[in-house]
This record gives structure tokens, sequence and C-alpha cells, in this order.
């Protein structure tokens, strides 16, 4: 028979530790896998886990664009005018007040506006107000008058446009106020504020096209316009052209 040494008790503690923590580690490992289990789970209440090859920014971002564009639209600013009636000479006089917080057009956190009033009766009659430089909350207190036969009355849009003045190219619209006539009271005189909403382009009409070039010279003082060319002109002539 062999004869068979006693085994150390130092190397039965170290036996026993090292076990323990080879028993550790694995309850560690059972647990990590158990947790990377339940995680999808949650992705899926949030609606993420069927989406493969995205962020977050990418889902939630959709949102962000609505809310913002909503935002963008309540914050256009508003008008004060004011409408009076006189049924025996069958006139509408239109009061442009003032406008208050309007949308910031240009860089610099300002905008140079004005406005333009019309009725959707006579598209050919328009008015407008003198341009304010550099402010958002302007007062124009203006008026003007439109002959509007009575029966006409009820069948009227007044429209008010606020736009932004911009010297070398395009105005830009801020917003505007529809008033269906309709909808007023017009025995008593209206004095009242509205939203600016976005524009419509009901009555937008399409004139044309001009293509130029400008060219200034400082020294002399000289601007020289040279029209180059006209396309998409509106037809005047019973023929289709002009």
């Amino acid at each position: 028979f062999l004869n068979i040494a006693p085994v150390p008790k130092w190397v039965l503690i170290t036996m026993a530790v090292a076990g323990s923590i080879f028993l550790l580690l694995f309850l560690i490992c059972i647990i990590k896998c158990c947790c990377s289990k339940k995680k999808p789970k949650k992705k899926e209440r949030i609606g993420l886990c069927a989406v493969s090859n995205s962020t977050t920014t990418n889902l939630v971002q959709p949102d962000l664009e609505d809310l913002e564009q909503e935002v963008e639209q309540k914050r256009r600013g508003k008008l004060q005018y004011s409408l009076e009636y006189n049924f025996r000479i069958q006139e509408l006089k239109v009061g442009v007040k003032r406008a208050l917080e309007l949308k910031a057009m240009d860089s610099g956190g300002t905008s140079d506006p004005y406005v333009i009033v019309y009725l959707t009766s006579d598209l050919k009659k328009r008015y407008e107000t003198k341009v304010y430089r550099k402010t958002l909350n302007p007062i124009f207190n203006e008026s003007f008058t439109f002959q509007v036969p009575q029966a006409e009355v009820s069948e009227s849009t007044l429209v008010m446009q606020v736009y932004d003045f911009n010297r070398f190219s395009k105005h830009d619209i801020i917003g505007e106020v529809r008033l269906p006539l309709a909808s007023v009271n017009l025995q008593h005189v209206i004095e009242q504020w509205s939203d600016l909403a976005v524009a419509s382009k009901v009555e937008e009409e399409h004139l044309g096209e001009i293509c130029f070039s400008l060219r200034y010279v400082p020294s002399t003082g000289k601007l020289t316009v040279l029209i180059l060319e006209a396309r998409q002109l509106k037809r005047m002539d019973s023929d289709g052209l002009s």
C-alpha cells in the first residue's frame, strides 16, 4: 500500500477559498445573463427594439421637429386693428394700430415690418403702411377706407399681412390676419387683437420672373442695371400673350 502523506491545512484553506471565488464568479455570470435577457423587454416598451441600426435621436427627432413647427407658428406675433362700417355711404374704414412680439426675420434678431391691407372682393386695391426699422413692436396708427356695397360685405374677407422689408431681396411675410366680415358685427366700431397666422396662398398670383444684374462702382458712385431676360410672364392679351 502507498503511504499517503496528510494534506497540510493551508492547502485545504486555499482550495476552499478558490472554490468560493469560483462559485461567486459563476453566480455573477448567471445574474448578468439574466439581466441581459430582460433588457430587450424594456426596449420593447419604449418602441426601440424593433428598429435596427438606429439611434434614439432618429426615433424622437420627428416629434421634436413637429413641436418646434407648432411653436414657430405661435411665435409670429399679433396685430391690433379696428373696423368701422358706414352703412349710409357704404364705406369700410380699417385702422391698423400696432403689432406686438413679431417674429424676428433678420439675422440681428429684429424685423423691418409693414402691413398690407386688402379685401378679397377687390384684390386690385391694396394699401400699405409705412416701414418701421428694426423693431418687433411697431406702432402704425394708420387708417384706410374701402368702398364696399352692403350686399358684398358678407362675402368679403379682410386680409392684413405683416411683411419684413428687405432692400435687396424679396420681402418676407411674417404672418397674416384673415377676418371674414360676415363673422363680425359691423353695427359697432370694433377694436381688437388677433394672432398672426401662417400666410395663405389663396390670392397669390404669379406674375412672372425677371433676370437682371447690378454693378456698382464706389469710386464713381455709378450703378449699372442690366436687364437680361424675363420668363413666364402673366398673359395680358386676349390671345394669351403679352
